[in-house]
């Protein structure tokens, strides 16, 4: 019986989405147009070099001699500049814990976000935004203790054949990128009225139209951080989408991460919260 309802809804909403795409197809048209201007424009190149530059680095042994030797986890470093999804491209170079590794390095590109938050705020308030963030992965770094696990690797690849292999491996993953960005953008959500409805949606659903929202409209400061820090802790379902298919045939504890990622939201709130009441 649960089965049958379960297929009941699924064809309600599809049928639902048809009716919507044929209502409001001149408007899917704009976001589909919308999407590849900025998958061409913002994610191409930032993410396709760094794709090249993280297998570059990890068929070498560089990452196991900087963790061997200066005991530094090259990880953590690469995620806080090239951000998500990347953060899960390099786990799946490693022989890391992909559950406990992928809580603690999730975050939107360092660049991207720091000129985003600065166009939303100012150039003090982005650069505090973007250390609580990384503090507050810090501390659930310190209270989950993933293990670190980069190992050795034989690997003697020439350097051609390892750019030509990655290039063909990493447009297909590029592709899937602008499929799960077109198909987020073109969900009803900038259709709807109320301010706080529609930015409270977006914040979990796709960083960068929330961040362009929350560059456009006008509420209170302490309303627009709090849905600032949101999307920057979740990076949205749309990027999670991504990391999904990245990581796709590695084994992951989802409702582990989660309850991570939930514990990092309360203590990135809670950090700028106290952090900017005495500001």
């Amino acid at each position: 019986m649960k089965n049958i309802i379960k297929e009941i809804i699924l064809f309600t909403i599809i049928i639902l989405y048809l009716i919507y795409c044929l209502t409001f197809n001149s408007y899917i048209k704009e976001q589909v147009i919308y999407s590849i201007n900025i998958w061409i424009t913002k994610i191409i190149p930032s993410l396709f070099p760094t794709f090249i530059i993280i297998d570059l680095i990890y068929n070498s042994n560089i990452p196991y001699y900087i963790s061997k030797y200066l005991h530094i986890n090259c990880l953590y470093i690469l995620s806080i500049i090239s951000g998500s999804p990347s953060n899960a491209y390099i786990l799946k170079k490693t022989n890391a814990d992909i559950t406990d590794q992928l809580s603690v390095t999730k975050y939107t590109s360092l660049i991207f976000t720091y000129n985003y938050l600065k166009s939303i705020f100012n150039s003090n308030t982005a650069i505090l935004l973007i250390l609580l963030n990384i503090l507050s992965n810090i501390i659930l770094i310190l209270i989950i203790k993933p293990k670190n696990t980069i190992e050795s690797t034989n690997k003697k690849a020439n350097i051609f054949t390892t750019i030509i292999n990655s290039i063909t491996k990493n447009i297909s993953n590029l592709i899937t990128i602008l499929g799960t960005i077109i198909f987020f953008n073109t969900l009803p959500i900038n259709l709807i009225t109320n301010t706080y409805i529609k930015t409270s949606i977006l914040s979990i659903l796709e960083i960068t139209t929330s961040l362009n929202n929350l560059n456009t409209i006008n509420i209170p400061l302490n309303i627009k951080l709090l849905f600032t820090v949101i999307s920057l802790s979740t990076c949205g379902l749309c990027i999670e989408s991504q990391i999904k298919s990245i990581i796709n045939d590695t084994s992951i504890n989802y409702n582990k991460y989660l309850k991570y990622r939930l514990i990092h939201l309360i203590i990135y709130l809670s950090l700028t919260l106290l952090v900017f009441n005495f500001l």
